[in-house]
């Protein structure tokens, strides 16, 4: 739960003058990552070796170093690039299926078992499978991104579709519309805001996919840099790519958030 998540009432961010708001969110927002890096600084040399856990200031420097310099940029270009078209697959993929199940019956009985096996095996446990089937390198990447990334874009996309108000489709029907219109032109906009859930869920699924399957499959990418640089002991340069690649993340998830609430009020 986060502060937007609170009702108006006693301790929460309404009962703060407007003026100071931007404040206590930006306070609630960030203390706790200033607190677990302050431990961590105090941690490293004292009680864990520095060797093992370097000093979050020293780790921030060769972030910042890697960043300026450029020479994160070409793993970073290609795990983006692997995370784009695997999130973009299973976007696609996942809204015809999931508005499809809810929508009709016959799909929903093809697809339903299929769903429910792959819904509980961690997608990781398939980067095997997936080098044998495509070898090392962007497919067997994107392969897993996409796997990941499915299951939320469909349940969201079923749930939407599902629950959309009957009085829309009714009143479709009753103009004249034949069921194949309802579905796009009613059904599928009533879900967006929903689907758009489904994506939101799904951005760090992708990068969590992505890192891991860049560790066994890939000879490039964040993830192909962190174990490099961790089996040769650059314990501070692996860190540093670990924060970069957080914090892609953090900024692809609130750039979705504010695009996000622009479609939602558009619709």
């Amino acid at each position: 739960m986060s502060y937007r998540d609170l009702t108006p009432g006693l301790g929460t961010i309404d009962v703060v003058p407007r003026r100071f708001r931007g404040i206590v969110r930006f306070v609630i927002e960030w203390l706790p990552l200033l607190i677990v890096a302050g431990l961590w600084e105090y941690a490293s040399g004292t009680v864990v070796p520095a060797a093992i856990l370097p000093p979050i200031t020293e780790i921030l420097n060769i972030a910042v170093e890697m960043v300026i310099s450029g020479q994160i940029f070409p793993h970073l270009r290609v795990s983006l690039y692997r995370i784009a078209l695997g999130l973009g697959a299973s976007i696609a993929v996942g809204v015809v299926l999931g508005v499809g199940m809810a929508r009709i019956q016959a799909v929903e009985d093809f697809f339903d078992i299929f769903l429910t096996l792959l819904y509980p095996i961690p997608k990781t446990a398939l980067v095997p499978l997936a080098i044998l089937w495509l070898g090392i390198g962007t497919q067997a990447a994107i392969l897993i991104v996409f796997l990941a990334c499915l299951l939320p874009v469909v349940l969201n996309s079923y749930n939407a579709a599902q629950t959309v108000d009957q009085n829309l489709v009714r009143s479709a029907r009753m103009m004249g519309t034949d069921d194949w219109k309802i579905l796009w032109k009613v059904v599928v906009p009533a879900t967006i805001p929903e689907i758009l859930t489904g994506i939101r869920q799904a951005i760090p699924f992708a990068f969590i996919a992505l890192v891991s399957a860049e560790f066994i499959a890939s000879n490039r990418g964040v993830g192909f840099e962190i174990l490099r640089h961790g089996q040769i002991g650059n314990y501070p340069e692996m860190f540093a790519v670990v924060i970069i690649i957080s914090a892609t993340a953090y900024l692809a998830v609130r750039g979705f958030e504010i695009l996000k609430e622009k479609v939602v009020v558009w619709t």
